[in-house]
């Protein structure tokens, strides 16, 4: 019963964002879904973590707009197997100078892409993957280590790949990646939240959740990688790092506020930061100012 509420509660999220503006955030919980993890909350806290765990690491697979089934269709894509999944990798344009582009979470590599076109008349060979459960690959369920690892995984299939541009929390995991041995000249990050402790808290108020059911999620899921949340969260991770970085935001975020991006940049000592107005969490991905700036960061 509980996993076709779950299915369920997927669905309705879907719908109404198809019907949300820009600015809006994501992911909206309906009220119904509140209601239900404020009840489970009520029986068993424990219970109610662990199906929220579920929860927290499933994405939604949005409907994909037409365009991006043109920007799939000029790709030459392959498929790779990671763990029991398996994963779809696209590669746009000849150079020997590669990037690879980073979607985020309920994302996918033709979302990202749009950035393509800018990127390869400025001399780049582009590559994208769609993570586990997202896009055209498989699986139902994944997290930012697993995107990390593919990461680095394409990087030793392509090591012409120079530079990772990495979107929301796509942009963690590329820097989570060069912490883990990832060689990249440059990082660029656009509208990525500050911290996975902000991310499952936003979480948790989403579905209306306790602070005592954040902490036994965190818990377990601490216990569960064996990795303090620190360790995974890009103001502590960037502190880390000698990459050269572009922080990339807009003003009017709703997704991951501004000053996530500002206090980022307080923390990685070798960036630039870049902020936008009216462009929202996705949109940013398709303005040619900021395409132009990133092409002008990598050529630096």
């Amino acid at each position: 019963m509980i996993f076709l509420e779950f299915k369920e509660a997927l669905r309705l999220i879907n719908h109404k964002m198809m019907n949300k503006k820009e600015l809006n955030p994501a992911i909206t919980a309906p009220n119904w879904l509140r209601r239900l993890f404020s009840f489970l909350e009520f029986v068993s806290p424990i219970l109610t973590s662990r199906i929220a765990t579920l929860f927290f690491f499933t994405p939604i697979r949005f409907s994909i707009p037409k365009i991006e089934f043109e920007i799939s269709n000029k790709s030459v894509s392959k498929t790779i197997k990671f763990k029991n999944n398996k994963i779809k990798i696209y590669e746009w344009g000849k150079s020997k100078n590669a990037v690879l582009l980073v979607h985020g979470w309920s994302g996918r590599a033709t979302q990202v892409a749009q950035l393509n076109e800018p990127l390869i008349q400025a001399g780049y060979k582009v590559y994208s993957f769609d993570a586990p459960a997202h896009g055209n690959s498989n699986g139902r369920h994944t997290h930012i280590l697993e995107f990390a690892e593919i990461i680095i995984k394409i990087k030793k299939l392509h090591p012409e790949i120079e530079s990772v541009i990495g979107h929301s929390i796509g942009g963690a995991a590329c820097i989570y990646a060069i912490t883990q041995g990832l060689s990249a000249q440059k990082c660029i990050i656009i509208g990525s939240p500050v911290s996975t402790h902000w991310v499952l808290n936003s979480f948790c108020k989403q579905i209306n959740v306790s602070n005592k059911v954040e902490n036994l999620i965190k818990k377990h899921l601490e216990y569960k990688f064996q990795k303090q949340f620190d360790d995974i969260s890009i103001d502590s991770m960037v502190r880390k790092i000698n990459t050269k970085g572009m922080i990339i935001h807009c003003e009017n975020d709703i997704d991951a506020p501004v000053e996530h991006a500002k206090y980022i940049h307080e923390n990685w000592k070798n960036s630039t930061l870049l902020l936008t107005q009216n462009l929202g969490h996705r949109k940013i991905l398709k303005n040619k100012e900021v395409s132009q700036s990133i092409i002008d960061f990598l050529k630096t």
